[in-house]
């Protein structure tokens, strides 16, 4: 540098210079450029293919309280509907085909079906009240349709869990379950199974101690009580999320930050997912009409406070949060990746998902433009997501499969 100047020399050879000035507006100029660059993130827009729903689908009218949903390799959609007792079957195009099951307790049939999963075996299994139901392909239709076999679940088993049921990649069945034992912390239990039905093992989910409790109760006698429904936690509570991995491992954060957790079944963490996001502020009318329902369900109890259990502090108070929390689920998907659900705007008819690869680096944003249900769990791949609908005004549920780019 000469007299306040940058001296640069091309690749032909010729001299020119800048002032120092000048050169310090391009290398900022060339530094945020780079900055902005990398901190763009690549967000796949899918569309929505097809979708049973009323005034859409004629099954439409026919469902009754969706409780799981799976698709096989070649495309097939089923979807366990616990109030009817059956298992919905849709073709690859969203037809309609012959359902499985009916109510009862032979083979084949269910009680209250939920759960369902497809095993590394390719073979569909579905959770009851008291057994795990195996089906293998149709001789003709190739369809996942036909009962082969069943075992007995877990003693005292959280059947009715929308988690999906999960599996590993050394051939384990994963039964998933409230841990009853340790409830006021609010953790989980996966149950480990052998495709034959042995159970060899258990997984425990780590406590979370700042955690609200699973239920809030009235004390109504020494040997029972009844369930107070949405008082467990305020609106938008910061609650902790949970999954099993294919790998065996579990994915769990405790919804305080943005910050999850994977350990393998000696609890070491082997891979931690982060990404910095900014808070996202919870629309005042969303917020006012929570707020409103969290007093009415307060204010229809009627017994002494000394009679009610878990219900927190913070409830009591009407402490709703002003942001929302981090992140409203975590799943791991079949091929490895890390899918964590963000909230939107209730107002927002769309499902954002941050998308992690197996090895806990930031893939991208995948986005959908109809809102799912959090749970039953969803199935999740980068070319095809499939989920359960649930209407907020009506409670009518829908299933909705998505796939590819949005078209523009």
């Amino acid at each position: 540098t000469l007299a306040g100047r940058v001296t640069f020399r091309d690749e032909g050879g010729s001299v020119f210079q800048v002032r120092h000035a000048s050169w310090i507006a391009l290398f900022a100029a060339s530094f945020f450029a780079s900055l902005v660059q990398a901190q763009r993130v690549d967000t796949l827009k899918m569309a929505l293919r097809w979708e049973v729903s009323d005034g859409v689908h004629p099954t439409a009218d026919s469902l009754g309280r969706l409780s799981g949903i799976a698709m096989d390799a070649a495309g097939v959609v089923y979807v366990s509907d616990i109030a009817d007792a059956r298992v919905w079957v849709f073709a690859p195009d969203g037809r309609s085909v012959r359902s499985i099951g009916c109510k009862g307790r032979g083979p084949g049939e269910f009680e209250s079906p939920t759960g369902i999963g497809i095993g590394p075996d390719g073979k569909l299994y579905v959770r009851d009240a008291v057994h795990v139901s195996r089906f293998g392909p149709d001789s003709e239709t190739r369809r996942l349709t036909r009962f082969e076999s069943s075992f007995r679940g877990p003693p005292f088993a959280d059947w009715a869990s929308l988690l999906a049921t999960r599996f590993d990649r050394d051939g384990h069945l994963f039964y998933p379950s409230f841990n009853s034992m340790n409830r006021a912390q609010r953790t989980g239990l996966f149950f480990q199974y052998t495709l034959a039905g042995e159970l060899s093992d258990s997984l425990e989910v780590p406590a979370f101690p700042r955690a609200p409790s699973t239920t809030a109760y009235v004390r109504i006698d020494a040997s029972g009580g009844r369930v107070l429904k949405g008082l467990s936690h305020v609106p938008f509570a910061h609650l902790p999320v949970w999954d099993l991995t294919p790998r065996g491992t579990l994915i769990y954060g405790d919804g305080e930050t943005y910050a999850l957790r994977e350990t393998d079944r000696a609890g070491r963490v082997v891979r931690e997912y982060r990404r910095a996001v900014a808070p996202l502020r919870i629309p005042a009318r969303e917020r006012r009409d929570s707020l409103a329902a969290l007093t009415a369900r307060l204010d229809s109890i009627t017994v002494p406070w000394s009679q009610v259990g878990g219900v927190p502090e913070a409830v009591r108070a009407r402490q709703v949060p002003e942001h929302y929390p981090p992140f409203l689920a975590v799943y791991a998907a079949e091929d490895g990746r890390i899918w964590v659900r963000r909230w939107v705007a209730n107002d927002e008819a769309r499902t954002v998902f941050d998308v992690f690869d197996a090895d806990g680096r930031f893939s991208r944003v995948v986005e959908l433009p109809r809102r799912i249900a959090a749970y039953p769990t969803p199935v999740l791949n980068l070319s095809a997501v499939v989920a359960i609908g649930i209407d907020p005004e009506t409670g009518a549920h829908s299933i909705l499969r998505f796939g590819g780019p949005e078209k523009r």
